[in-house]
């Protein structure tokens, strides 16, 4: 997983970001090199953080160019950050030697010697007290003064970690960066991968670069970061223009940086002849040309002299299959850039008459003609067909939009809005709801009758930000919508889906039904199918009639359809609400996502991998469910769902896996947020996590707040079932902690109700938590024979579920004095819980264990000793979180502890304890 690094956003750099964590916990030094806008300074800021967290004093310098210049300029920043009063502690000659180098006292003669001396008194100074990191950037433009009384200093002094930063040049400071610390490290900045480029393309500018599209972007700036951004951003200011799909290979034009225009310019201009110009120029239009390719447009003698003189100038070369290569991506725009109107039109139209695909014959047409033409109109429809076909949603999406363009309106503007409508809905199933609105805004301008304009408000519906905004615009379409009209039945699903999530369940249900009677009636079944779906959901949520009957129709529906309907929607079906022992549900979801990225359609992404997530977590398979996450936010899944659903999920696998903080941020913001929209089942579902991470946290009044209020939401709306979240088991758990008994009676009895609602899993829950009600009464016998009872019945409850039973056996066999059967459970459960990936609750099952008084007694929790132990016998944070399974902030605030209460403060005077007070005494169990 790319989670450490992406934590910081840097993405594609794990293997980085591991050399720095390497850094810090072994000692020596680092160089990084690479080009500029590769990220060096990104991962400097990383590292400085990261060493400040470590408990490490920083000190950087970052010199300029014109530093370069200025003698001791980057000894200056660098002392500027040493602690108040250190440099009074140097000898008398070494801070005078310091004061004239750094310009603080009347010039004198700056003693060749003296000054490096200072700088390493300076530097021992300070790391008696806490250890240093020097981050060095841009290293190559670090004045030699500077650099020289560094090399003397960092040679000799301990305690000293040194990240330094520069650019492939073999001869900037080598004399510093070989007097560094050993072991010194070199790392290779390389360009980003693809997907990289993509998480860096949707961090800072939308969901909507989506792989087909960032990968064109990630080949124009030749997988430079810095480059990729600002093509991007340059793309996305202006939409009209540069909008051109790639397919099959071929690339789009792409703006050029504004830093790069005079540059490029200049070797377009200067360098080529103009008849290399031209046929350069068709090479840049199609994305994408062969020397066959060419030969059938130029004539065999001007195609040789060209492209000898393109290669001469080092702008493009013949390369693998005879493809025309460009030497970089941006030298194509270029080219592009300096042709004029009638010049691109003219290539365009070659390309049109002599390319062989119906696609880019289609495309190039598009782009030679000056005035609408029904027939180039016509065959744009048909390519946008063919590239639908092929999975090119994107592109099939510009293809309609050049056919609205073409098509002639002065007539009748009923062909153009259809197609305007049409490239709105492939751009959302793309993915790019950006585009979407775009195109939508062309189309309002041509939607004159009731029909036409209820058709626009239910698209601008999927746009607007909110759930509440949608609803309200979509019953604004219902109110135009003719009886009978296939719109009508799309705004009747849509309805249903907003009043289910606004909790209201009985009104959602007839919405749904009278959705999927006019879908079938106009023969709509992506329609009905999407609405069979819903009713799906509100019968389990409520206990409404039975979904298996639904989702039987469901299969019909698609066994009977001849057209293509949406594999999200039926792997939805089969995976949202299946039980965790249906076995089959992760494949038919992973199948769906296989199929659906296949057909190009990343808007349906975002559903598809919530379920994925709900389906793995369920099974307790969260390893699995947190490498589901990280391949979504890879593929670029979140576009769609409002955001809640990548909340969700987010919340789900982090709480999980123990990143509590990451989780409770995430649950806290989508309920506030579902809060102040009225999202009444999303609010729950958000509720549910926050009660949940608190309960791992051991936060028991805390994790009681939200799981009260998800309570009332239960009771206000009958709601039975919250996609098989066993939040009521936090909630017992929660008031057991702090003695409200008759909540925990509550919680059974919704429990109960989730159960008879269908959810066997449920009831087994209720049985647990019923026994752990009668012990805090009492009654430890009879709580221990049914707690026995439930951990017998194998295969009734999810392995999380299991070990939380487990658990719960063993804290009452604690109290009932059985502390052999208690520490032999309780070090069970740990286990448990340590192969699932939940640490959280593998160090609660760990601390209950110690409680049993079995072990012997350090003042330390049994988690705090097994990763003192390992730390003592020298594994460093990753490698002790590794082996407990425990995240690395899990491992520091263990280790932070540990330090507090043994009264030690480095990792050497832990070995030191540890081998001093001998072999641990061995306990029962372990």
């Amino acid at each position: 997983m790319d989670g450490a690094s992406a934590a910081y956003g840097l993405f594609g750099r794990e293997d980085v970001v591991q050399v720095v964590n390497d850094l810090l916990d072994t000692g020596g030094s680092a160089v990084v090199v690479g080009e500029p806008g590769l990220g060096k300074s990104s991962l400097l800021k990383v590292a400085n953080q990261l060493a400040q967290r470590r408990g490490r004093r920083v000190l950087s310098v970052a010199p300029t160019e014109f530093d370069r210049g200025l003698p001791f300029a980057g000894l200056a920043e660098l002392v500027s950050q040493c602690p108040p009063g250190v440099e009074e502690r140097l000898p008398e000659p070494q801070r005078r030697a310091l004061a004239v180098a750094l310009q603080r006292i009347e010039s004198g003669e700056v003693d060749a010697l003296a000054v490096p001396l200072a700088v390493r008194s300076l530097l021992i100074a300070v790391s008696e007290s806490e250890p240093i990191m020097v981050i060095a950037d841009d290293l190559q433009w670090l004045d030699r003064a500077s650099a020289g009384s560094l090399a003397f200093a960092v040679r000799t002094v301990g305690n000293l970690q040194v990240l330094a930063a520069t650019r492939p040049d073999p001869a900037a400071n080598g004399d510093l960066v070989r007097s560094l610390p050993e072991p010194r490290r070199e790392v290779v900045l390389g360009p980003l991968p693809d997907w990289a480029i993509g998480k860096l393309l949707r961090k800072h500018l939308g969901q909507r670069w989506t792989p087909p599209m960032s990968a064109g972007v990630a080949r124009a700036s030749a997988g430079n970061p810095f480059l990729a951004l600002m093509i991007a951003q340059a793309m996305q200011s202006d939409l009209s223009k540069w909008r051109w799909g790639a397919q099959q290979g071929s690339d789009p034009i792409f703006p050029v940086p504004p830093s790069l225009v005079g540059l490029l310019s200049e070797k377009v201009s200067v360098l080529l002849t103009q008849e290399s110009r031209d046929v350069l120029l068709l090479v840049a239009a199609a994305g994408r040309l062969t020397v066959p390719e060419l030969q059938r447009i130029v004539e065999e003698t001007r195609l040789r002299a060209a492209l000898e003189d393109a290669d001469d100038a080092d702008v493009a070369r013949i390369g693998a299959g005879s493809v025309v290569d460009f030497t970089h991506p941006l030298l194509a725009s270029a080219i592009y850039d300096q042709a004029t109107t009638a010049e691109r039109r003219q290539a365009h139209r070659l390309l049109a008459d002599k390319l062989e695909d119906p696609v880019e014959r289609a495309r190039h047409r598009s782009k030679s003609i000056s005035a609408p033409d029904a027939a180039v109109a016509e065959e744009l429809d048909r390519a946008a067909d063919i590239s639908r076909s092929r999975g090119a949603l994107q592109l099939a999406g510009e293809l309609l939009e050049g056919a609205a363009l073409a098509t002639p309106t002065d007539l009748d503007t009923t062909g153009s809005l259809l197609r305007w409508l049409r490239a709105v809905d492939t751009y959302v199933s793309a993915g790019d709801q950006l585009a979407a609105r775009t195109a939508l805004e062309k189309a309002s301008a041509l939607a004159a009758e009731a029909e036409q304009r209820a058709q626009i408000l239910v698209r601008k519906a999927w746009l607007v930000d909110g759930i509440g905004a949608s609803r309200a615009v979509t019953e604004q379409a219902f109110r135009l919508a003719p009886a009978g009209s296939e719109v009508r039945a799309e705004i009747l699903q849509q309805l249903g889906e907003y009043h289910r999530m606004e909790g209201h369940g009985r009104l959602a249900l007839r919405l749904d039904r009278f959705a999927i009677r006019e879908a079938a009636a106009v023969g709509r079944p992506d329609v009905q199918l999407a609405a069979l779906n819903q009713l799906q959901s509100v019968q389990r949520l409520y206990g409404l009639g039975d979904p298996r009957e639904t989702l039987a129709e469901i299969d019909l529906l698609v066994d009977q359809t001849s057209g293509e309907l949406s594999a999200a929607e039926w792997a939805w079906a089969h995976g949202f609400h299946a039980p965790w022992t249906d076995r089959a549900a992760e494949r038919r979801v992973r199948e769906g996502i296989a199929r659906t990225v296949e057909a190009g359609r990343y808007g349906d992404l975002s559903s598809l991998y919530i379920c994925l997530i709900l389906t793995l977590i369920r099974r307790s398979k969260v390893q699995d469910a947190a490498a589901a996450l990280d391949d979504a936010d890879r593929i670029g899944a979140w576009g769609s769902g409002y955001g809640l659903q990548e909340g969700m999920a987010r919340a789900l696998v982090n709480a999980y896996s123990g990143e509590l903080t990451k989780a409770r941020d995430a649950a806290t913001a989508m309920a506030a947020r579902t809060r102040d929209g009225g999202l009444t089942y999303w609010l729950g579902g958000f509720l549910a996590q926050l009660g949940f991470v608190e309960v791992s946290a051991r936060n028991w009044q805390a994790a009681l707040e939200p799981l009260r209020e998800l309570a009332v939401i239960v009771e206000n709306t009958m709601m039975v079932d919250l996609e098989q979240l066993l939040w009521a088991v936090d909630y017992a758990d929660a008031a057991l902690q702090v003695g409200a008994l008759d909540e925990v009676a509550v919680a059974v009895r919704l429990l109960r109700r989730q159960g008879a609602a269908g959810r066997a899993e449920a009831s087994v829950a209720a049985d647990r938590c019923d026994a752990l009600l009668a012990a805090a009464r009492g009654d430890v016998e009879t709580a221990l024979t049914s707690l026995r009872a439930v951990v017998d019945r194998a295969e009734s409850e999810c392995p999380f579920e299991a070990a939380r039973s487990v658990l719960a056996l063993g804290q009452v066999s604690r109290r009932a004095g059985y502390k052999g059967t208690a520490n032999e459970l309780l070090s069970a459960a740990a286990s448990m819980f340590t192969k699932l990936g939940t640490p959280c609750w593998a160090e609660r099952a760990l601390d209950e264990a110690g409680r049993t008084g079995l072990h012997t007694s350090t003042g330390l929790t049994e988690t705090e000793r097994r990763v003192a132990e390992l730390v003592a016998s020298g594994a460093s944070n990753q490698e002790t979180a590794a082996q407990l399974f425990l995240s690395v902030k899990t491992v520091e605030a263990n280790l932070t502890r540990v330090y507090r209460k043994l009264s030690l403060r480095t990792r050497t005077d832990l070995a030191n304890h540890f081998s001093s007070s001998g072999p641990r005494e061995s306990r029962p169990g372990s």
